[in-house]
């Protein structure tokens, strides 16, 4: 077996990510995100922004710095160099140009390069027939199931199920773009097991709408209906797709828009209401307010609601349990940012203020002293960057009812071939914010303190090497952590890039991280140790053809527990001319010894759609998606329409039955469809 998988190896040749059109969001950044989460990954709001882009690039010459930022994923250098570049040289006339900016890498621009184009001529923007009427209109359909029953969906004895509604998931949302100037649109969604209708309404059981402009002159934006905000570094808030620590050991720094357009199936993390931005040379005010419905797990004294122990994020609401709770807990929430931007230095102090229709308590557990609590909650903040020639600082200070929160960073420029990160993190117990999301260990912003260094280096034309080492610390106790501890993490990856042709990389990474030891009367925390080692490669044939593999081998330990595994996959997609098709494929060996040694892989998905299964335990997984388009002269003229099949299952080799609770299904596999049709004119 082994042989056979390194053999395969030497062919095929392995990849890091096959896009969609070439408007997806990095898979290595999502991998870590959902492995540092452990759930499924819904904010899909970047993909619509570059699939958006690939048919309307940006003017070059008017994108701004936390647009760049934000889609693209730019380092703070490369953002600043170029600004710095466009003040000092003004338009950018040909993407030749891209060349001279500095920290901007051949692969760079040959990634981003076609989401731009190189004229300033943006006539009839402000025009409100062109706003309405020649923007882009879509219509996404999606739907998906699996072939086998859960034991949530199969009846009991007397014919009553525990999922009342169908086992498919039934997804489906309109989008109007004009530009980067107006956004309109709606998003149904229902979950497998939940009702189509809501009982007591006739909409699905989530719904969502949403209306956006943007504008030149003094009313910046206006957002009315579903909508996110993003301050700072995230220690007040963050709504919008925040990664990690992840292979490109720069990207620290975190940037983009602060009131975006939401249009994700994600059932939590935005505001319902309206926000106002207003602009005045280089001074803004952004307010905002929200009302809106959220779930939760209620507590209940003779019959009466008299609080609620937590919020329920996932969107599920299938058993008795989550459906008692659905949309039961009124919140309140309105804040006020005001920001200074200017073309070297940036700065702004936001407040936000929270009121429940009941308290919030928490479980009552050692870990949960610090715990936000109370009918009303609120955070301050003040954000700064600034950049100084091969130098980038930024900084986030935070407080709250009990506690304070800081974030110190900076990139510098070594050299022409070198490029360095530092972030202190400062977070006490007590501070707690509800949608913060900041760069740090923990998921939660709370209870942490540690240093983070990164380094690039660029030794060759065709070689890359990261690095970074995190230190950390917690102070509290934790979720299955009944003392204090501290714990660190180390990554070092090496990329090589041929000719444009293919790639490979080599990573390895460890982390270590302190919690409860198992089988004890009283827990002593002991180190949870994870190891990883990856070598993949990918090879582009030609235009036709692209051929990947990959090998992961992991270890884990904790105590006297020991576990190993390793996993490996081959992929090819093919488009054949010439058709509009495009066919791909995946065969996946996995071998661990159970969860704790699990392997997260990301997998080519629908439009719009993530994939990034772990895999643990014995057995096989493959996939086989199909996607193609109508021909015009078969349709009404400027209809484009687009459609999906993919179907994926996982066979275990030592299981009898797959998943856990009401989502077990009895037997070794597990079988998944999807089908998607997108029509847009």
């Amino acid at each position: 077996m082994i042989r056979l998988i390194l053999s395969c190896m030497l062919i095929l040749f392995s990849t890091i990510s096959f896009t969609q059109e070439g408007s997806e969001a990095d898979p290595l950044a999502l991998e870590a995100m959902a492995e540092l989460t452990e759930s499924d990954i819904e904010n899909n709001d970047l993909q619509l922004d570059l699939q958006h882009l690939v048919a309307h690039p940006l003017s070059i010459n008017r994108i701004d710095g936390p647009l760049l930022a934000g889609i693209f994923r730019l380092t703070p250098l490369q953002v600043a160099s170029f600004l710095n570049y466009r003040e000092v040289f003004g338009s950018i006339r040909s993407k030749y140009e891209l060349q001279a900016i500095p920290h901007w890498s051949p692969d760079l621009i040959r990634q981003i390069g076609k989401f731009f184009r190189f004229s300033d001529e943006d006539a009839g923007d402000g025009n409100i027939i062109n706003l309405l009427k020649r923007g882009d209109h879509q219509l996404l359909m999606r739907t998906s199931g699996l072939v086998e029953r859960l034991k949530g969906t199969t009846p009991d004895s007397m014919g009553v199920k525990v999922y009342p509604g169908s086992p498919q998931r039934i997804f489906f949302r309109h989008t109007y773009q004009y530009k980067q100037h107006l956004w309109y649109g709606f998003t149904g969604d229902k979950d497998a097991g939940e009702t189509l209708i809501t009982k007591g309404s006739s909409l699905p059981d989530f719904t969502s709408f949403h209306f956006f402009v943007r504008r030149k002159g003094l009313i910046k934006t206006i957002a009315v209906g579903d909508y996110t905000v993003n301050i700072g570094q995230g220690l007040v808030q963050w709504q919008g797709l925040a990664f990690g620590k992840t292979s490109e050991a720069m990207a620290v720094y975190r940037q983009g828009n602060t009131l975006q357009p939401y249009r994700s199936g994600g059932e939590f993390n935005f505001h319902r209401g309206s926000a106002l931005q207003l602009q005045k040379n280089r001074y803004e005010l952004t307010v905002f307010g929200s009302l809106r419905k959220l779930s939760g797990s209620l507590l209940a004294d003779s019959g009466n609601i008299i609080g609620f122990s937590s919020i329920n994020e996932s969107g599920y609401h299938r058993t008795p349990g989550e459906r008692t709770g659905r949309k039961q807990i009124s919140q309140m929430t309105y804040g006020a940012l005001i920001q200074y931007l200017g073309a070297r230095f940036r700065g702004g102090i936001s407040m936000i203020r929270y009121n429940f229709s009941f308290p919030l308590i928490p479980r009552d557990a050692p870990y949960n002293l610090f715990k936000m609590r109370g009918t009303n909650w609120w955070n301050a903040g003040m954000h700064y960057s600034l950049s100084i020639r091969n130098l980038f600082v930024f900084g986030e200070a935070a407080t709250c009812k009990t506690g304070l929160a800081m974030i110190q960073g900076l990139v510098i420029n070594l050299n022409q071939k070198a490029d360095m990160a530092i972030v202190y993190r400062n977070l006490h117990p007590g501070y707690q914010s509800l949608y913060a999301r900041t760069f740090s260990e923990n998921t939660n912003v709370s209870n942490e303190v540690g240093t983070y260094m990164g380094l690039t280096l660029l030794p060759h034309p065709s070689w890359k090497v990261q690095a970074y080492v995190d230190f950390y610390r917690f102070p509290w106790l934790r979720f299955r952590a009944d003392a204090p501890g501290n714990g660190s993490e180390w990554l070092l990856q090496f990329t090589y890039t041929k000719r444009k042709k293919w790639e490979g990389i080599l990573r390895l990474r460890s982390s270590s991280k302190q919690e409860n030891e198992t089988g004890r009367v009283i827990n002593q925390i002991v180190p949870k140790v994870n190891k990883n080692a990856r070598i993949h490669f990918e090879k582009i044939v030609n235009t036709q053809w692209v051929f990947a593999a990959r090998l992961d081998k992991v270890w884990f330990e904790k105590s006297s527990k020991q576990n190993q595994g390793f996993a490996f996959y081959g992929d090819a997609r093919f488009q054949p001319k010439p058709s509009s098709h495009v066919i791909s494929a995946r065969l996946h060996y996995f071998n661990t010894d159970g969860y704790d040694a699990r392997i997260y892989a990301y997998e080519r998905d629908l439009l719009y759609s993530f994939s990034i299964p772990a895999f643990y335990d014995k057995g096989w997984r493959y996939y086989f998606q199909l996607q193609g388009k109508l021909r015009r002269d078969m349709i009404l003229k400027g209809l484009k329409i687009q459609w999906w099949v993919r179907w994926a299952q996982t066979i275990y080799n030592n299981r009898e039955t797959v998943g856990s609770g009401y989502d077990e299904i009895i037997g070794n596999r597990r079988s998944e469809w999807k089908c998607q049709l997108m029509l847009s004119r």
